[in-house]
C-alpha cells in the first residue's frame, strides 16, 4: 500500500485514483489542524479525536509500505498545509522512547518496513537544499523508515516522468 501526501491541484491525481492499493491524500482540502491534546497516544490507540477525514491518517500511514509526499519546498521544509496533515499523523508513533540514529525517537506504532519518498517543488537556493536534505534524513530517523528519496523539481510538471 502507498500514500501520498501533496499539496497540489487534484486534476494531477485523477488517473492514480483509480489504482489499487494507494491512498492520495490532498493537503489543500480542509483538516483540522491537531490540538496536542495526545489522546491519539493515550486513550484512542491510534486515532485522533478530531472527526473530519484525517482522524484514520496514523493507521493509513502505519499500515502502508510507501509514503510518497509532494510538496511546495518552504524554507528548506514542507509547505504549511502538507506539514499540518502530517502533525495530525503523530498517532504512528507511541508515546514511549528508544534510540536510533543516536538520538532518542518515539518507538512506532506500527511495524511496517517503510520508505520515504519526497518530492520538492519550486526554485530554492543551495541552502534550502542543504536544509531539505538533513530535514528529509531527520524525518526518515524519526519515523523509523529503511530508506529515503528526495528529488527536487523546479517545474511541477517534471512530476509527470515521475513513477508513482
Amino acid at each position: 500500500m502507498q500514500v501520498i501526501i501533496h499539496d497540489l491541484d487534484d486534476e494531477f491525481f485523477k488517473p492514480l485514483r483509480r489504482k489499487e492499493g494507494i491512498t492520495i491524500i490532498n493537503a489543500n482540502d480542509k483538516y483540522a489542524p491537531c490540538q496536542g491534546c495526545f489522546r491519539c497516544w493515550l486513550k484512542n490507540a491510534g486515532y485522533c479525536v478530531i472527526g473530519d477525514s484525517l482522524q484514520h491518517i496514523g493507521a493509513i500511514i502505519g499500515a502502508s509500505d510507501k509514503i510518497t509526499i509532494i510538496s511546495k519546498i518552504t524554507y528548506g521544509g514542507y509547505s504549511s498545509r502538507v506539514k499540518k496533515v502530517l502533525d495530525r499523523s503523530i498517532s504512528t508513533s507511541l508515546p514511549l522512547f528508544t534510540y536510533r540514529g543516536w538520538r532518542t525517537h518515539h518507538m512506532k506504532r506500527y511495524h511496517q518496513n517503510q520508505s520515504l519518498d519526497v518530492y520538492l517543488y519550486g526554485r530554492c537556493s543551495n541552502k534550502e537544499k542543504e536544509t531539505a536534505r538533513e530535514f528529509i534524513e531527520m524525518n526518515r530517523i524519526n519515523l523509523g523508515m529503511n530508506e529515503a528519496s528526495l528529488t527536487f523539481l523546479e517545474d511541477i510538471n517534471e512530476l509527470k516522468e515521475c513513477s508513482f
